[in-house]
């Protein structure tokens, strides 16, 4: 899986971290498996388009990532059960960070707008770091997430052709369109920038095959 992809939309690193979490959570042998739940439902509302108060989703990350800490003594397979609950946490982290850059980066162009621009610089600028370290955070949750599911026992294998698919529709493709499979078939090796030509040149046939 590429590490250094830096996605185009915040919505797309956080559906890929609720994916990963979802497929973990059938490793995840702990208890109040619903706690986990609520996070990673946390990150999947937040990809349809809910808005997502950014407490109300560090409070879920916190209680999964408790969770992850008490698995270790109650859990049959305390590891897979610990990288679960991790996972979970790191999504409804990433819907968190993903809705502070959100908010921050309207804040930014709120006083970018307004007529004292010259005197609301520096606020801006802290707004416009704020945002860019927020959407770090989210992509960085993401990339937890994948890295917990395979700790939890998720084929490693399953994690990467679920990234591909997110990151092509990232990248702009239609998952119905026939752009799907080459430009899967450019994100399995690893090669990004082709991934992004072929889509948008419209030159890749039939679908992205996992």
């Amino acid at each position: 899986m590429i590490r250094d992809y830096s996605w185009q939309d915040l919505k797309h690193a956080v559906d890929f971290a609720a994916v990963c979490a979802r497929l973990a959570l059938e490793h995840y042998s702990g208890e109040h498996r619903e706690d986990l739940v609520a996070a990673i439902e946390i990150a999947e509302r937040y990809v349809a388009g809910e808005v997502i108060d950014f407490k109300v989703a560090h409070a879920a990350a916190h209680v999964a990532a408790a969770r992850a800490v008490a698995a270790r003594a109650v859990a049959a397979r305390a590891d897979a059960a610990r990288a679960a609950a991790s996972a979970a946490a790191s999504a409804a982290d990433a819907a968190r960070a993903a809705a502070r850059a959100a908010d921050t980066a309207t804040f930014a162009a709120d006083a970018a707008d307004t007529a004292d621009y010259a005197a609301r610089a520096a606020d801006t600028a802290d707004y416009a770091d704020y945002a860019a370290r927020a959407a770090a955070r989210a992509a960085d949750s993401a990339t937890f997430a994948a890295d917990a599911a395979a700790r939890a026992g998720v084929d490693q294998d399953e994690i990467d052709a679920r990234w591909r698919d997110v990151v092509a529709i990232d990248l702009g493709a239609d998952p119905d369109s026939d752009r799907y499979f080459a430009a899967c078939a450019a994100l399995s090796t690893g090669d990004a920038a082709l991934a992004d030509d072929l889509i948008r040149s419209g030159s890749a046939t039939g679908r992205c095959c996992n």
